[in-house]
């Protein structure tokens, strides 16, 4: 059942770990060590049992458009260099949301907003019913690799 969310952990995301004060510099050193350059499987077979078996991404760095020169300089002196300031600030700044509630949502007010007719509404609303029932509502894994 969990492993449907392990996207929550794609490499990019574990790269956030380097930032956390949570997290001890041995670990820090062993997720850059073992960064990977390409993006390689956003999805993983099996959860990570620790952070020690996660997997860091440099391409997070191009994404968010952050200055990784820091990962070249030992972990203790970080706290005092601009570039890991500067992510850190970035990563304490995201804002977490759940995109398929959220989308959920506003789909379905887009929905009331366009449709005045309640018959109409509770027709599509059966169609999609009907859809999940036949089709189900899980993706499959040939439909997770597109994405």
């Amino acid at each position: 059942m969990m492993v449907r969310h392990s996207w929550y952990l794609s490499p990019e995301l574990a790269s956030l770990a380097l930032f956390s004060n949570h997290v001890h510099n041995e670990l820090k050193v062993q997720l850059v060590a073992g960064m990977q350059q390409d993006r390689g499987s956003h999805l993983l077979t099996k959860l990570p049992g620790s952070l020690n078996e996660l997997h860091a991404s440099l391409s997070f760095f191009e994404i968010s458009r952050l200055d990784s020169s820091f990962l070249k300089k030992a972990v203790n002196t970080w706290s005092s260099d601009l570039s890991y300031i500067e992510g850190q600030r970035f990563a304490r700044n995201l804002v977490c949301i759940n995109d398929v509630a959220e989308r959920g949502i506003q789909l379905i007010q887009q929905f009331n907003r366009s449709s005045k007719d309640e018959a109409q509404k509770q027709c599509l609303l059966q169609v999609v019913e009907q859809h999940r029932k036949h089709f189900g509502t899980t993706p499959t894994s040939s439909e997770l690799n597109f994405i």
